[in-house]
């Protein structure tokens, strides 16, 4: 059993261990007021999907049920999910503006 338990404990760590963290961009990037109004649309376009990738780790994914097992985990994905979601938001506001500065044609 103490055999068992240890490959048990290991599992567990490894499965933790590799749970993905949603990305949280800086809101503001060195270079951002030398872009493009294509580079500020692909800037844009990037921040929308950290925003979705955070809000999917959000949801009951295999690395939150496997979680259930030592639950401060999730509370601590969620807490960084909502971090991410907010930092890409305010992204997408700060390219939204630098867009408009430019004149280029805003994301839909």
């Amino acid at each position: 059993i103490e055999n068992y338990m240890k490959k048990f404990t290991l599992a567990l760590v490894v499965v933790l261990a590799g749970c993905a963290s949603p990305t949280v961009v800086q809101t503001i990037k060195p270079g951002d007021m030398g872009l493009t109004c294509p580079q500020l649309q692909n800037e844009y376009s990037d921040a929308e999907r950290f925003k979705k990738e955070a809000d999917a780790e959000k949801g009951v994914t295999g690395g939150n049920v496997a979680r259930l097992l030592f639950w401060p985990a999730i509370v601590g994905t969620h807490m960084n999910a909502n971090e991410a979601i907010s930092a890409a938001e305010n992204r997408k506001v700060h390219l939204t503006n630098m867009m408009m500065q430019q004149k280029c044609e805003l994301p839909r």
